[in-house]
């Protein structure tokens, strides 16, 4: 049976989308067999982060009407073979997840639900910014999620700036999953090039370590401040101050 988790944040931009394909991939490459599935009922924002755009053949919408099986939804990535997509792109009825779900279970040993199906999934992760309208916005989700019968729950913090830390703009990542009462899964570090379809090698080693975080394989998270320490740093944290 696989690990199932179910990514989600109530405030939108947060970056569950990009978490889940970043997290998936990180564990795909670990060697473990995993399944994502895009939420985006409308545009199918996970399928064009992970570079899979309208590479779908069928859709959780056409599973749901009987015209393929579970199976037949999934997208391979052409970058490794553990890893798979499935789109929600147009999906009214949303137990049809949940017993995709079911049917692929015995597949993967990770499901990453982007915001389906919580009833199937056996913790959850909500991803925040380190913000406060975001940090609060989290603390709301955490209460549904327990309220909804999943006691399991970690914290993400995603777009974190080193700079923005030392300059006491934001919180550290440690002090935002205390505030929260929630183990930190993972520190994902601000990453303008994202929006523009690249991926930093900071930006993916942060996703390896929450990968080795969640799968227990070792314990830790990224230090998103070392690199605006020094000279070089100052010069970084006054560059990002007018951006």
């Amino acid at each position: 049976m696989a690990k199932k988790i179910y990514m989600t944040s109530f405030k939108g931009g947060t970056g569950v989308s990009t978490c889940c394909a970043g997290l998936g991939l990180a564990l795909a490459e670990a060697g473990d067999r995993t399944l994502i599935l895009d939420g985006d009922r409308y545009s199918a924002c996970g399928l064009h982060i992970a570079g899979l755009g309208n590479m779908q053949t069928y859709t959780l919408e056409d599973y749901s009407k009987g015209a393929c099986r579970a199976k037949q939804t999934l997208i391979p990535h052409p970058k490794t073979g553990n890893l798979c997509f499935a789109s929600a792109l147009g999906l009214k009825d949303l137990k049809a997840a949940a017993r995709a779900i079911d049917e692929l279970d015995g597949l993967f040993d990770y499901i990453l639900s982007d915001k389906l199906a919580p009833e199937k999934c056996d913790e959850a992760i909500i991803v925040t910014e380190p913000f406060p309208p975001s940090v609060r916005s989290a603390d709301c989700c955490k209460s549904a999620l327990n309220d909804g019968g999943i006691k399991d729950v970690g914290v993400i913090v995603n777009k974190l700036n080193g700079g923005q830390i030392l300059n006491g703009e934001v919180m550290t990542a440690q002090e935002i999953a205390a505030v929260l009462r929630l183990p930190l899964k993972a520190v994902i570090p601000e990453d303008l090039a994202l929006s523009a379809g690249r991926w930093k090698k900071s930006t993916f080693k942060a996703f390896k370590a929450a990968a080795d975080n969640i799968t227990g394989r070792r314990e830790g998270v990224l230090n998103v401040t070392k690199q605006y320490f020094g000279v070089y740093g100052y010069v970084k944290r006054k560059v990002r101050e007018r951006l």
